[in-house]
C-alpha cells in the first residue's frame, strides 16, 4: 500500500525538524464496487440482481420486484326476446369483450350456457336454450375468429332459473345466455404512496 510520509514540525520556518512526529497518510482508496443506482429502485448496482424493475414496485434487498396474484373475471349475460334465439344488436359489445378476453388468454376455453323462462313445454325450452347458446357460439367463431375447439355450448331449458317467480320481469331475466371466465395473472406489487388513490381514479 502506498503511503505518504508527512513531517510535522513545531515552530515557524525551520529548515530541519528534529524529534518530530511522523504521520503516515494512506493514499486514496480505489472504489471497487459500483454504488450507483441505475434503475432508481433504491438498490445499488453492486447488489442489484434484477435490472429494470418497474418504477414504484415493491422490491426485495436485491432489487427484484415482488409480485402478487390477481384473478381477472369476465361475465357475459345476454338477454333474448320471448321465444327467440336472435341475438339482440345491443349484445354484440358483450360478445366482443368475450372474444377479446379469449384472444388475450389463448389457453382458455369457454362454455356458453343457454337458458329460458318457464313458459311453454320442456321440449320447446330445451331446444330454444340450446339454439340461444349455439347462436352466440357461432358469432364467436364466425364473426370474431375464435377457434371452434375453444368454444362449446349447452342448453339448460328452464332447469336453472335466475328468478323463480312467475312474473314477466322474472321471465325476461331468465331468457338469457351466460358465460363466465376467470384468468389468474401475476402482476407487480406496487408500493402504496399518498398518491396511489389519485392514480387509480
Amino acid at each position: 500500500m502506498n503511503k505518504l510520509l508527512v513531517l510535522i514540525c513545531s515552530g515557524a520556518l525551520l529548515s530541519a525538524c528534529a524529534g518530530t512526529n511522523i504521520v503516515s497518510l494512506e493514499s486514496s482508496v480505489k472504489q471497487l464496487k459500483d454504488l450507483r443506482d441505475h434503475d432508481r429502485d433504491g438498490v445499488i448496482e453492486a447488489r442489484e440482481k434484477c435490472d429494470n424493475t418497474v418504477l414504484g414496485a415493491s422490491i426485495d434487498n436485491y432489487g427484484c420486484g415482488t409480485r402478487k396474484t390477481l384473478i381477472e373475471p369476465l361475465k357475459v349475460d345476454v338477454k333474448f326476446a320471448h321465444n327467440s334465439y336472435e341475438i339482440p344488436s345491443s349484445a354484440y359489445s358483450q360478445i366482443q369483450r368475450l372474444a377479446d378476453f379469449l384472444n388475450k388468454n389463448a389457453e382458455l376455453q369457454v362454455l356458453i350456457e343457454g337458458h329460458t323462462s318457464k313458459v311453454g313445454s320442456v321440449e320447446l325450452n330445451q331446444r330454444l336454450s340450446k339454439n340461444r347458446a349455439k347462436a352466440v357460439e357461432n358469432v364467436l367463431v364466425e364473426n370474431f375468429n375464435i377457434a371452434t375447439e375453444r368454444v362449446s355450448s349447452v342448453g339448460y331449458g328452464f332447469e336453472r332459473l335466475a328468478d323463480p317467480a312467475d312474473t314477466e320481469v322474472a321471465h325476461s331475466t331468465n331468457r338469457r345466455i351466460m358465460a363466465e371466465l376467470s384468468h389468474t395473472v401475476s402482476v407487480d406489487d406496487m408500493i402504496w404512496t399518498i398518491y396511489t388513490v389519485d392514480q387509480t381514479q
